[in-house]
């Protein structure tokens, strides 16, 4: 579905656990270091981070990643997989509230339509109703098409950041899953 926002992504890599946490460390400005910044280098993210889980938001000027990821490393040893979950929003209740709302205007409106006989509003109130639901058809898709347009490179970027190769949720081990 093209205006579904979100995406869950498997990867594995041949690092272990602490490996994979310290390397997305330099990537990422810490929530829970008070945002100190080492050394020089750019940072792509901000959030947190343990050898365990991550939940990060990206900060990036250049608009080439997805607003949110969050991920759970997996594994053991060197046989390493990362759950990562991208994201347009940070939470998919926001994409549902944006869903409920378009079918309440939708539904609200039809009712209009169809009590007063017409093809199209017959007052202010419905009109509002009408410019609301085009309000939040056209936002859900540019956050959308933004994240599409995205997405292969967020792939990419954790792929070489990681060197882990892009797999699918059938080669994860069921115990890893």
């Amino acid at each position: 579905m093209f205006l579904y926002p979100f995406k869950t992504q498997f990867l594995k890599t041949e690092l272990n656990r602490n490996q994979v946490a310290d390397i997305l460390t330099t990537q990422t400005f810490l929530s829970d270091a008070n945002f100190k910044k080492t050394d020089s280098n750019p940072r792509a993210f901000y959030g947190e981070i343990s050898n365990q889980d991550f939940t990060l938001e990206t900060i990036e000027d250049k608009q080439r990643l997805v607003n949110f990821c969050t991920g759970e490393i997996r594994g053991s040893e060197n046989e390493v997989y990362i759950l990562l979950q991208l994201g347009a929003w940070q939470h998919r209740r926001i994409f549902l509230l944006f869903l409920i709302l378009i079918l309440s205007c939708t539904v609200l409106l039809a009712k209009h339509l169809w009590l007063f006989q017409s093809f199209y509003p017959q007052n202010f109130a419905a009109w509002l109703l009408l410019l609301t639901n085009i309000a939040l058809f056209i936002a859900l898709y540019v956050k959308a098409k933004n994240f599409h347009a995205r997405l292969k490179s967020t792939i990419d970027f954790f792929s070489q950041l990681w060197s882990a190769k892009t797999i699918n949720q059938t080669e994860v081990p069921h115990l890893f899953r």
